[in-house]
C-alpha cells in the first residue's frame, strides 16, 4: 500500500535522520502522526537516493475461488483442544476453603492452601483443566 505524504520530500527526512535527529523530532517537525510514517519516508528516501534497492510494498489481492474448493481451504482452522483422559482422582483432599472469582476473573490460591494443605512445592508447574463441575490442578512433569 503506497501512501503519499503531502509536501514531504523523503530525501529531506533521510538528511534529517543522518544529521542526528531522532524519529520523534522528525515526526514533530513534519507533523506526522506515527513513527511508522517517518520510517516509511526514510525507506522511500533511501530508495530514491539509490542507497537501497527499489522495493514495491504493494499487496496483491488473493484470488477468490468459488465452489467446493472454498470448503476445503479455510484460512483459519479451529485447533482441537486436547483434554487429558477423564479418570477418577486418586486422592481427594477437602479443605473446607471456598474461593470466589474476583472482579478481574481470577481466583487466589494462597501459600497455606497450596503448600501446607495440599502438599505442593515452590516452583511446581500445573496443568489446569475442567472436569464436569470441577477445576483440576494437575502437577506437570516438566516446567512450562
Amino acid at each position: 500500500m503506497q501512501i503519499e505524504y503531502k509536501n514531504i520530500d523523503p530525501k529531506v527526512v533521510v538528511n534529517e535522520i543522518r544529521n542526528g535527529r531522532s524519529l520523534e523530532s522528525v515526526q514533530k517537525v513534519f507533523g506526522l502522526k506515527f513513527k511508522s510514517e517517518v520510517q516509511d519516508l526514510y525507506l522511500k528516501g533511501l530508495m530514491e537516493m539509490g542507497e537501497i534497492p527499489q522495493v514495491a510494498f504493494n499487496k496483491t489481492a488473493a484470488p477468490i475461488s468459488h465452489g467446493s474448493d472454498n470448503l476445503e481451504r479455510t484460512p483459519f482452522r479451529k485447533r482441537e483442544r486436547q483434554r487429558p483422559p477423564v479418570s477418577n482422582p486418586i486422592v481427594v483432599i477437602k479443605t473446607g476453603n471456598f474461593r470466589t472469582i474476583g472482579q478481574s476473573g481470577s481466583i487466589t490460591l494462597n501459600r497455606a492452601l497450596l503448600i501446607e494443605m495440599l502438599g505442593f512445592a515452590v516452583g511446581d508447574s500445573f496443568e489446569i483443566y475442567r472436569e464436569d463441575d470441577m477445576v483440576v490442578l494437575k502437577k506437570a512433569s516438566s516446567p512450562v
